[in-house]
């Protein structure tokens, strides 16, 4: 099944799109490539490790009822690795056709004082947070150019807005994802390609030194990954004239 018959099954206009989400085997990226395809996208599901993305199609097809293969591509990668990001595009594109949205999730929380934190540490963190997204963004934009257009979706973090004790490598590398996203929205809007970057507090997931049993006992406020996807949607499906920049999610 190509893109635009499962499009046209769908019937909406989301139903003839191709995205790629990095970081698809959890969290977010996984909510995010799960309300991606029940709109009938395409999704390529880009991550480390095989196993996870598997999981991720497994689920979409349990909830959409059409054979996951039909409209997924699972594509392991380090989003790090300019050859492997670079590999992983191309298939997807051949396999769907052409691209039109990608949607970065992956990301990376290592969390400790400066006084003590290690270089390594700090580059792994930078490289999964900032050149992970640098390398997707300039992969696609030849394919997106392609199409007349299309959608770049970054998710930082509350931390990229306010520093945090603890968290100083984290919180540097989400503001230079804002620094990114603004100046690559300036470069490539006028070729009919929205840049637009998802601020989210708090999530209940794995993510972070905190796993989701540690989060729910806090009695702490958090979103669910499912809230960040169903924003991004909204964001893809607003109409040719519109562009959100950025938008805040926080926990109520």
């Amino acid at each position: 099944m190509t893109a635009s018959s499962a499009g046209s099954q769908f019937g909406n206009q989301l139903g003839d799109k191709v995205a790629l989400i990095t970081g698809a085997g959890s969290g977010v990226g996984r909510a995010t490539a799960l309300a991606l395809a029940m709109e009938g996208v395409w999704v390529g599901l880009l991550g480390r490790r095989s196993e996870p993305l598997a999981e991720t199609a497994r689920r979409i097809q349990s909830q959409s009822g059409i054979p996951a293969t039909s409209r997924t591509t699972i594509l392991p990668a380090d989003v790090s690795d300019e050859e492997a990001v670079d590999d992983a595009i191309e298939q997807l594109v051949h396999d769907a056709g052409g691209l039109d949205i990608l949607v970065h999730c992956a990301g990376v929380g290592i969390y400790g004082a400066v006084e003590g934190y290690s270089l390594a540490d700090w580059q792994r963190t930078f490289d999964t947070n900032v050149t992970g997204l640098f390398l997707a963004a300039r992969a696609v934009l030849p394919h997106l150019r392609a199409r007349g257009g299309g959608s770049i979706v970054a998710i930082s973090s509350g931390a990229g807005k306010h520093g945090y004790a603890n968290r100083a490598a984290y919180s540097a590398s989400k503001f230079a994802v804002h620094g990114f996203m603004e100046s690559l929205a300036a470069e490539v809007g006028p070729a009919g390609i929205k840049c637009g970057t998802v601020v989210p507090g708090s999530i209940l997931s794995d993510f972070g030194p905190s796993d989701v049993a540690a989060k729910r006992a806090s009695g702490n406020r958090y979103l669910e990954p499912a809230d960040v996807a169903t924003l991004i949607v909204h964001l893809l499906q607003q109409p040719a004239h519109a562009w959100t920049q950025e938008v805040n999610l926080w926990p109520f």
